[in-house]
């Protein structure tokens, strides 16, 4: 009798197991110092998550680091806890701590954003900012009364540099005759005050259209171009609807699906790491003024946009299609090193 009961509890607990649910795969989200409320990096970084848990059905944590100081211990205290199918870093501060915790943890896959580390468990992510800086050029060269434009940017680093040598391509392309400022830099992602001090000086040398790739510092050089009534260009997420009076276009950096086709790939078992390089052809990088994406952006942010002329908006098609079929060959802030 007692092997009886034996056999049939070993038999109860085998039909247990096979028959519970997998475990809910998790994800951890390493932020880029700012956090979120950035209205751009951070914040599209963490929408692709969001996108995950909606339609793959996965859970995350996330973590906002206030200083860099700081990367190593969370990326450490999320491997260690062995929960994660991925663990996402975002920024490419991140990449001195992943570089010594991925060799630490082997079997931990991770992704870093905008930075490349070289670790067969990192996928590392990086985003052609020039094609899509291309396109806010080529609207900034046509709509300038001036003849003008100006850039702020957060730090003076290829990364950046990339946004500008783009930036400035795409608006003489579209323009001759246009003045494409020298690049001003905030030297810091979260000052915005620094960063409105210094649009106004662009501003000030007659300057009326400026585009802003500084993080939560180019909140404030976007808030200078709301005060003076200058044209405004955003970054990484739309931020037009911050001051739909001003704001013309947002180079969109598609954060979101990158880090939304690496959590699918880790959810299908088919994550590997490398070098995963994305533009305008690959859809990880656009401008919210594209058909494909005004609509998505005016309905996340419940906002409309300013009326962009047809023949900008064609101007805008025709340099996309031409970047995509490789008839521009547009130059890139890392060129040089």
């Amino acid at each position: 009798m007692g092997i009886v009961v034996v056999v049939l509890v070993v038999a109860a607990i085998g039909v247990y197991l096979y028959t519970r649910p997998p475990p809910t795969p998790k994800v951890g989200l390493i932020m880029a110092t700012g956090g979120l409320g950035d209205k751009s990096f951070n914040d599209i970084s963490y929408a692709g998550v969001q996108r995950a848990e909606e339609d793959l059905g996965i859970e995350f944590d996330y973590v906002q680091p206030e200083a860099i100081a700081e990367y190593e211990g969370y990326q450490r205290d999320y491997a260690r806890s062995g929960n994660y199918i991925l663990i996402v870093c975002i920024g490419f501060d991140q990449a001195d701590a992943l570089t010594k915790i991925a060799d630490e943890y082997p079997n931990q896959n991770f992704a870093i954003v905008d930075m490349v580390v070289d670790k067969p468990n990192v996928a590392s992510l990086t985003f052609r900012a020039n094609e899509a800086s291309f396109l806010v050029g080529v609207t900034a060269g046509m709509k300038t009364v001036t003849g003008k434009v100006g850039f702020v940017g957060g730090m003076d680093i290829p990364l950046i540099r990339d946004f500008f040598e783009g930036y400035e391509a795409g608006a003489i392309w579209a323009n001759s005759t246009v003045t494409v400022e020298p690049p001003v830099f905030v030297g810091d992602w979260a000052n915005p005050t620094s960063g409105k001090e210094l649009a106004l000086g662009l501003a000030d040398a007659g300057v009326d259209a400026i585009y802003a790739a500084a993080g939560k510092s180019g909140l404030g050089a976007l808030e200078a171009v709301h005060d003076r009534g200058l044209m405004g260009f955003g970054v990484d997420a739309c931020q037009c609807y911050l001051y739909p009076d001003e704001m013309i276009a947002s180079m969109t950096k598609r954060v979101d699906n990158a880090v939304y086709e690496m959590i699918e790939a880790a959810v299908n078992d088919e994550f590997e790491g490398g070098l995963k390089n994305g533009g305008l052809a690959e859809g990880w990088v656009g401008l919210c003024r594209l058909p494909d994406e005004e609509v998505f952006w005016e309905t996340k942010f419940e906002f409309t946009h300013k009326l962009l002329e047809d023949e900008v908006r064609d101007k805008v098609l025709d340099a996309k299609n031409e970047i995509i079929a490789g008839e521009i060959d547009v130059p890139s802030g890392y060129d040089n090193e």
